[in-house]
């Protein structure tokens, strides 16, 4: 083992102290640089208009260590993992002797936006905070080493961090580990890793493996694949599509039951049903929470500003609060309950005071005790509980180069996220409508839904996508959930088969989770279509990738209406109180 001593700190387990020298001949000037000096003008000392490494540094170390309370010390060297990849830690060190519990933000968007995002709420709690660039990225090594398609990496570094951590004459033992968005995926798979010394990790708004809760949904290229790699410096190129990416679901489910064994760490999560990685926390509470110490809050949210009919805010109720993380490293039995907890918003219409709904719930389980309920579509444009009774279908045309736009539902921050109206593409010829009568009483929705579909199409592979539409008196159609499928996914996610033109294929498509009551007097709605553009990747109607639309055909794509072959969404209804 390598140790360096200064200033009465030691540092074990080979990490390499950063000199000035190395500090000061970083990039310059350095990304994102006007941003930063837009925030914060005097982060430029000299005035000359240029925000240099050297600049940012010495700001970003002295606006941290302010919001911590002063009284605190930082150092940045870089800890090897397993591999031999070291990787780039800020340290804040509490200049108040002992040992003491550590904080470790693990992230994406550089050592600096770590120490600068969560420091006011660790301001004067004598903890230590490290800060780690991810490997690939900052100015930590391993570039090309990340794996895109899990964040499995995210496991062992989060692993190998927290052993190195715990060597150190400064520590107590105690970790946290913390981070929101793109700061928390690397403490979702730490939470995996099962590290003895992962007291709690503490997430908001964020999501753990990359295939199915960040890239994509239903084996589909989600907007996040280009726009949130790219901000980190990966380049995802655009072509060819469709953008292929088989993912081992066995494998990340013995990962899964195997992280679950003798998990003693708290795990807290906040999400919202519009979050675009709300599935994440849900999961982890299905599948941790009977034995494990999870508590999980799910509010009327999305990732970004809502936009919509609105729901009303209401306060979680006091014995419902999620466990404060800094005093679960202090103790971990007196601030965390005994028993695992979600308090959800149970969302309803916002514009009625008195309709059911628009109030928060607890469980200790998830899925909640509900009956799948089919609602199934009919072709003369109905959505009924009933069967249909004889042959039917409907056919649309999908053309790659006119796709649906995306309206709303769970998408990225850069598009309107949240319940907008789809009357915005009422207007389209390729999307298939099915509409409830007004309901008689309300009916709540609260769990997992899925859309089951018989298909067939003239092309080889294409897309298929539903939405599920609560709306209101007023006509408002309100997006609550949506979901998309590639056809060549009809044997299961684990191999690709070419659709046989005009063959009859079944789809399920999981739509993810939703806690809503849908009031009397409104109407249960779902959309078909092929495209929902930018959320979801524009499928080109081929099954061999291809560089442009330009030889793309026109897919003949039609959903059967028949007792059959009945096309329907299951919804998880559950008891009206």
């Amino acid at each position: 083992m390598l140790f360096f001593r200064s200033s009465q700190i030691l540092l074990i387990g080979g990490a390499v102290l950063l000199s000035a020298a190395e500090e000061q001949n970083l990039p310059s000037p350095v990304p994102g640089a006007a941003a930063f000096l837009q925030r914060h003008p005097e982060s430029d000392v000299n005035k000359d208009g240029i925000l240099t490494a050297e600049e940012k540094l010495e700001f970003s170390k002295d606006l941290a260590i302010q919001k911590l309370g002063g009284n605190y010390v930082y150092y940045q060297m870089k800890v090897p993992m397993r591999d031999g990849v070291n990787l780039a830690t800020g340290i804040f060190l509490p200049k108040t002797p002992g040992k003491k519990s550590t904080v470790l933000c693990r992230t994406a968007y550089s050592i600096w936006a770590a120490s600068n995002f969560d420091t006011t709420r660790l301001a004067n709690k004598n903890l230590v905070y490290v800060c780690q660039d991810l490997r690939g990225d900052g100015e930590s090594e391993g570039a090309g080493t990340v794996d895109l398609t899990s964040f499995d990496n995210e496991i062992n570094d989060g692993y190998d961090t927290i052993d190195w951590i715990i060597q150190q004459p400064w520590s107590n033992g105690k970790v946290g580990m913390t981070g929101q968005s793109g700061h928390g995926f690397a403490t979702y798979m730490a939470y995996l890793a099962n590290h003895p010394n992962l007291v709690a990790a503490d997430t908001n708004v964020s999501g753990g493996n990359a295939h199915l809760y960040w890239t994509y949904h239903n084996g589909v290229k989600r907007e996040m694949y280009y726009r949130w790699l790219a901000q980190r410096n990966i380049p995802i190129p655009v072509w060819p599509k469709p953008g292929i990416e088989m993912f081992d679901r066995e494998q990340y489910r013995q990962t899964v039951e195997a992280a679950a064994k003798d998990n003693e760490a708290v795990f807290i999560a906040r999400t919202g049903w519009y979050d675009i990685f709300a599935e994440s926390a849900l999961d982890y509470f299905r599948d941790f929470a009977k034995d494990g110490s999870l508590f999980v809050r799910v509010d009327p949210s999305g990732h970004g500003g809502m936009k919509g009919k609105p729901f009303p805010k209401r306060e979680v109720p006091a014995e419902w609060k999620l466990p404060d993380f800094t005093e679960v490293l202090k103790d971990q039995d007196a601030a965390t309950p005994a028993k695992s907890r979600m308090a959800y918003y149970l969302m309803g219409d916002g514009t009625d005071p008195n309709a059911p709904g628009n109030v928060y719930k607890s469980t200790d389980v998830w899925p909640v005790p509900h009956t799948p309920t089919a609602w199934y579509c009919h072709g003369d444009g109905t959505l009924s509980l009933q069967k249909p009774g004889a042959e039917g279908s409907l056919t649309f045309s999908y053309d790659p180069r006119d796709p649906v736009p995306s309206a709303g539902g769970d998408v990225f921050i850069h598009q309107g996220v949240g319940p907008l109206d789809q009357r915005v593409l009422k207007d389209r010829k390729d999307i298939l409508r099915f509409t409830s009568e007004p309901l008689t009483e309300p009916v709540e929705i609260t769990g997992k839904v899925f859309a089951e579909l018989y298909v067939s199409t003239d092309v080889l592979d294409t897309t298929f996508t539903a939405k599920l539409i609560d709306i209101y008196p007023d006509g408002h159609e309100a997006v609550v959930r949506d979901s998309i499928i590639m056809g060549r996914f009809h044997q299961g996610f684990d191999k690709q088969v070419p659709m046989a033109k005009e063959q009859i294929y079944k789809l399920t498509l999981d739509m993810w989770s939703t806690a809503l009551v849908v009031n009397k007097g409104h109407r249960l709605a779902v959309h078909i279509s092929s495209s929902n553009s930018p959320k979801y990747e524009v499928h080109p109607n081929t099954f061999d990738p291809v560089n442009s639309f330009e030889q793309s055909p026109v897919a003949n794509n039609t959903i059967y209406l028949s007792a059959e072959h009945p096309s329907h969404v299951i919804l998880p209804v559950v008891s009206v109180e």
